[in-house]
């Protein structure tokens, strides 16, 4: 049983707010304790040779033992190596990777949860980096900002056939409860039913039958091999967006329709965006497209995308689907189905929807991480257990990492107390809540809020920290989190009047006028920019750093909306720019051609970056028998790094 769990005892009662989630379903000849689904998310957790790791077992334990229905392990890799995507993806093309397996299955189902895998080629996604090959495809079109794949053969696709059914194979032998197709986000089998990447002229292409064929055949080939009551279901793109003759959910719901006739069990609705995001995903933005196919279709559906709990529960009462995947949301808390279990929501540590996760797995090609949780891909490394020796430990600055770094310290028996000199707790969270699409800070600020009380910390907000304060507490070890400072750049005219900090704009501490230059374009420079913009004011955005861009060091699934954000409300940008001057009614600067500007200005708003706080630093070195730095303190850095300097600390003291 879960930490959770454990904490608060079997005596409770079940939350009776979310009694369709809580009832058992049923996949094919699969009964299922709950509707609740952990969907496949890659990790990166296994070996280089695609073996299961003590850290996939300890990831996927945590989840299954945090009390979700079904557990579907993530993207595993059928046909080596040309269908793999990565050095760090799951593989069992071969009969060596069972052993492996089966302790993953076992991991899962003895945590409470049925086990299922999701089997797959990449298609022409893959890299020939990572391969040695040339990628594979439908047809001879590449992916965007891919390589060139060529097209396989009539022979190779039946070859790839086989290879998706003995995978399956392995995986009953292994001990999982079922095997997901994976047919969506624009890997092999879906390439093959998308009229964008397939333009073949054998029985393989035209139609939507002939492009459902591949899928098709992997079915009955499974089918052939495992019989009727081994679970079997297939993930679908409801739809693929920004691109001519993706998947419609028309095409979609008669896919559904084909893969029932073949002996699916059910059908797992996804989308796949192939062109730029403009806009960040609604809560619950996919259900209708879970709804379309619920319509058409006798088998069960799975839902997903950014579901919470009440409209999960909504979903399912009115027929619109059969099971809720929770996705992102498990990554945050491993106990996120356990604690709607127990009709606790208040304890969900919130997915604030920041997309790291996906970003280091799509573009940096590293495992998967959470920002606000340090622990994921660390559980047997970070289990929390009682100190040896409890502490007087005083926490300086409540931010992230201040509250971090505290309510773990408190969890392993500490006794903690937190001074906070604002008038209340969050740090640069409070302020960064404000921009547009970022109100689920708020969410973290009050879960941490929470956190602290239940672990007894003792907090004092209005309590600016002196060392003639810090000595009179007498602390055993003291954090010093406190924060950072805006920057201010070397133009002249800084200190004007006119001249105000951008968390003054979000926080509306600052009037500002109709016409208004930002000083930095990278993150807080473009949501104070957003912000402005979206309450009518004539926005421009200056930037010193080379490259023509804006925004540069923020991750892609943020940067993209953001931007066409800006775009569509004419944001105008200047980035290579030499300041000049600051005036009383504008800014001048150079741009990278050497021609000079004078923007007309009634604010100016300094995005140019922050400072770290250290002026305690110095006196209490040598002076308290331990001292820790964390967040902006160390260094100015993002919420992710805050929070990892919180646990770690609050972890090793």
């Amino acid at each position: 049983m879960d930490a959770f769990l454990a904490q608060r005892g079997n005596g409770m009662n079940l939350s009776s707010k979310f009694g369709k989630l809580l009832e058992p379903g049923q996949i094919g000849s699969m009964t299922l304790k709950n509707r609740m689904v952990l969907p496949p998310m890659g990790t990166h957790f296994v070996g280089k040779d695609g073996d299961v790791t003590p850290q996939t077992l300890e990831y996927y334990g945590a989840r299954a033992g945090g009390g979700v229905g079904l557990v579907i392990v993530e993207f595993t890799c059928v046909d080596t190596p040309e269908g793999k995507g990565s050095h760090g993806q799951t593989i069992l093309d071969d009969d060596r990777f069972i052993p492996g397996m089966r302790n993953l299955a076992e991991r899962i189902k003895r945590r409470g949860a049925r086990a299922a895998l999701q089997i797959a080629h990449i298609g022409r996604m893959a890299r020939s980096s990572v391969t040695g090959l040339q990628p594979v495809a439908p047809s001879a079109i590449p992916g965007p900002g891919r390589e060139m794949p060529r097209a396989l053969t009539r022979e190779e696709v039946r070859r790839l056939t086989t290879r998706f059914a003995d995978a399956a194979v392995r995986a009953q032998k292994a001990g999982f409860d079922g095997v997901e197709i994976h047919g969506a986000h624009g890997y092999l089998i879906s390439e093959f039913l998308s009229e964008a990447c397939n333009r073949r002229t054998d029985d393989y292409g035209g139609t939507l039958e002939n492009r459902a064929r591949f899928l098709l055949e992997i079915l009955r080939a499974i089918r052939e091999r495992l019989g009727r009551n081994y679970p079997v279901w297939c993930r679908l793109n409801g739809v693929e967006t920004g691109i001519q003759d993706g998947i419609t959910i028309q095409e979609t719901i008669q896919i559904s329709v084909m893969c029932q006739e073949n002996g699916a069990d059910a059908i797992h609705v996804s989308v796949h965006v192939m062109g730029p995001r403009k806009s960040t995903p609604a809560p619950g933005g996919l259900l209708p497209l879970a709804e379309a196919v619920k319509k058409a279709v006798r088998i069960p559906v799975i839902a997903v995308g950014h579901i919470d709990p009440t409209l999960g529960e909504a979903a399912l009462l009115e027929g619109k689907a059969d099971f809720i995947a929770f996705g992102k949301a498990h990554l945050a808390d491993p106990d996120y189905a356990g604690k709607i279990f127990h009709g606790r929501l208040e304890d969900i540590r919130p997915c604030i929807q920041c997309f790291v996760c996906l970003d280091a797995l799509m573009f940096k090609h590293r495992p998967v991480c959470c920002t606000v949780n340090p622990a994921l891909g660390k559980e047997g490394e970070y289990r929390l257990v009682p100190a040896a020796r409890k502490k007087k430990i005083l926490v300086i600055g409540g931010g992230p990492a201040g509250m971090e770094a505290a309510r773990v310290s408190a969890l392993r028996g500490h006794r903690v107390e937190l001074w906070e000199k604002g008038d209340a707790l969050g740090g640069q969270l409070r302020v960064a809540r404000m921009a547009p699409h970022k109100q689920a800070l708020g969410d973290l600020i009050r879960y941490l809020s929470r956190e602290l009380d239940r672990a007894g910390v003792k907090v004092l907000v209005g309590a600016e920290a002196t060392l003639q304060k810090i000595r009179g507490h007498d602390p055993e070890a003291v954090v010093l989190a406190a924060g950072a400072s805006p920057y201010l750049p070397s133009i002249e005219g800084i200190g004007r009047s006119n001249v105000v900090p951008a968390a003054e704009v979000l926080t509306g501490k600052a009037a500002v006028g109709a016409r208004v230059v930002v000083i930095g374009g990278e993150l807080v420079g473009c949501e104070v920019a957003d912000f402005l913009s979206e309450a009518g004011k004539k926005v421009t955005i200056t930037e010193m750093q080379k490259g023509g861009q804006v925004a540069t060091k923020v991750n892609f699934f943020i940067r993209e909306p953001l931007v066409h954000r800006l775009s569509a409300k004419g944001v105008e940008v200047f980035t290579d720019v030499q300041y000049r001057r600051i005036t009383a009614g504008g800014i001048e600067f150079v741009d990278r051609d050497d021609q000079e500007w004078s923007i007309p200005a009634d604010t100016i708003v300094n995005a140019s970056g922050s400072r770290a706080n250290q002026g305690l630093l110095s006196g209490l070195q040598g002076q308290v028998p331990e001292l820790h730095l964390a967040g902006d303190c160390l260094e100015p850095r993002n919420i992710l790094e805050a929070m990892a300097d919180g646990y770690r600390i609050g972890f090793k003291i």
